[in-house]
């Protein structure tokens, strides 16, 4: 999966959630203060010390106030899911062990009933599987106390299973809920992606496609005349401006017959620009490229191609350009017959050389 796809999934989940979060994030709260609440304050004497109960209920307090302000910037736990999740279990269990045993399966026992709606909000973007593990692993401690503590008579598990079950049927539905709904936001995530990715194909063949026709327009101006004028005999080849025109529209086409349109990176798309602007002042440019090779960043495009567009700006009569890749590096090599002023380079290693009235220009990207 890639970022942009991550991303976007993510976005939908939690607009999808949004509203299924709401209303668990209101059930804690209306458990707490109307339930647990007057629990607490009627059996504090439960607790050994009596205000471990009104602490505790006051810290899952705050947690539901923090989900809820996640829900309302459309956000989840994140990383932080597992280290509250595992302090909830260890309230629950702290809280369980400061409770008098006769009061295990009583109502003083907060607890029991809404630790399993906090690993719900924690787990809200989570896998189900974990959820169920922390409700299991809450159930048989708490079971584990009632049997250390000879709370084993028939009242007692039967109550103790009861509200379980109760309890814990009701959260794992909500739980299912939720991951229904993020396999729904997936699904729509891979049918946007899709469809953004052919509409992106369909526009590019477009671009590329009215690219060429253009492109192809303008060597048609330039070559049919020019061959219409041969068969006239009214361009001899011999004349050296016949030739040369013949040499611009050759190595026009050759580039169009070897460019490979929607599949050119940056680099190239660019550098073939600068070709053109160049043999519209008349410069015989003779373009290639070599070997396979990497994209460079856009830092370094930009570096490569201004030395580039420089030594093609300079060229008077014809020029020699060169697209290649030598290992890991993407080099760029330019011959004109002008002299071109030298740019001031970070992301890439330029050279020159001249001599004879040539020059030189190279320069080298290494990732």
């Amino acid at each position: 999966m890639t970022v942009a796809t991550g991303l976007l999934e993510t976005d939908l989940s939690a607009r999808l959630l949004r509203g299924v979060r709401v209303a668990q994030c209101v059930i804690v709260l209306v458990i707490l203060l109307g339930l647990n609440l007057p629990n607490v304050l009627a059996g504090a004497a439960a607790y050994r010390p009596e205000w471990i109960g009104l602490a505790g209920w006051a810290v899952m307090v705050a947690l539901a106030l923090v989900d809820g302000l996640l829900v309302a910037r459309h956000r989840f736990w994140g990383r932080a899911r597992w280290p509250v999740a595992i302090g909830v279990l260890a309230l629950a269990v702290a809280m369980a062990l400061d409770l008098r045993p006769a009061e295990l399966s009583g109502p003083a026992h907060i607890t029991l009933g809404v630790a399993g709606w906090f690993w719900v909000l924690l787990f809200a973007d989570g896998r189900l599987r974990d959820l169920v593990a922390l409700i299991v692993v809450h159930l048989l401690v708490v079971l584990g106390l009632l049997l250390a503590a000879g709370r084993t008579d028939q009242v007692t598990l039967v109550s103790f299973a009861t509200t379980a079950v109760a309890v814990s049927s009701f959260q794992l539905a909500v739980g299912m809920a939720g991951s229904a709904l993020r396999a729904v936001a997936r699904g729509a995530t891979e049918s946007a992606l899709a469809e953004a990715r052919a509409r992106t194909a369909e526009e590019i063949a477009t671009a590329v496609h009215s690219d060429r026709e253009a492109r192809y327009a303008a060597l048609r101006s330039v070559a049919l005349p020019l061959l219409s004028g041969i068969g006239a005999g009214t361009s001899p080849p011999s004349d050296p401006e016949v030739q040369r025109a013949a040499a611009a529209a050759a190595a026009r086409l050759r580039r169009m017959f070897d460019e490979e349109g929607d599949a050119a990176d940056a680099l190239a798309a660019e550098l073939g620009g600068l070709v053109d602007i160049a043999e519209r002042r008349g410069v015989v440019v003779r373009y290639s490229e070599r070997g396979p090779r990497q994209v460079p960043p856009p830092g370094a495009v930009r570096e490569m191609l201004a030395a580039a567009g420089g030594a093609l700006h300079a060229s008077r009569v014809a020029a020699r350009v060169t697209l290649t890749g030598v290992g890991e590096d993407v080099v760029l090599g330019v011959v004109t017959d002008g002299t071109p002023a030298e740019e001031r380079l970070t992301e890439v290693r330029g050279s020159r050389v001249e001599g004879d009235g040539v020059t030189w220009v190279e320069v080298r990207w290494t990732p």
